[in-house]
């Protein structure tokens, strides 16, 4: 299961999540993992913490994250998601689902690149930065070894749940 912020703009017309330059940014990480575009699209639960398309600011060129409210409305319904599935795998893409699983104060530098325990799923959670261009948590040279790692760990999980 992947768990991202909320559908944009290019997911709503295509109608496939992570389906503009972010999501191929975060199939090339997934490869790097062993994760094929066709097994992701194909054998991975792709949802996210808002569930509707929040649209964009007036003036603005990029999709607003969701707010508060829509975040409180959809996390029932992530919950169920997740109990229903119930995966093997979960990775986190992004602040904002980093903060659903672990709360407000949940940030990357805490997350990535270790397995996590959350109470929500039985199951290993893995935490990526979100794939954005728009992101510059991996400009920092400290953050691309623990990304690095949550890609080892993940491609490790992805053979043992393949198997």
């Amino acid at each position: 299961m992947l768990i991202g912020q909320a559908p944009g703009r290019r997911e709503i017309e295509t109608g496939l999540p992570f389906a503009h330059d972010a999501g191929r940014r975060l199939v090339g990480w997934l490869a790097m993992a062993g994760i094929s575009v066709e097994d992701f699209r194909d054998r991975w639960y792709v949802t996210s913490v808002a569930k509707c398309y929040p649209g964009r600011r007036p003036g603005a060129s990029v999709d607003a994250p969701p707010s508060r409210a829509e975040i409180q409305r959809w996390s029932p319904y992530l919950d169920e998601e997740v109990r229903l599935v119930a995966p093997r795998i979960v990775v986190l893409v992004g602040a904002l689902a980093h903060r659903y699983a672990f709360g407000s104060k949940a940030r990357a530098d805490g997350l990535v690149g270790r397995a996590l325990t959350w109470a929500g799923a039985q199951a290993l959670v893995l935490a990526l930065p979100h794939p954005s261009g728009a992101s510059t948590w991996l400009v920092d040279p400290a953050h691309v070894p623990l990304w690095a790692r949550s890609l080892e760990l993940l491609a490790d999980a992805w053979r043992e749940a393949a198997s």
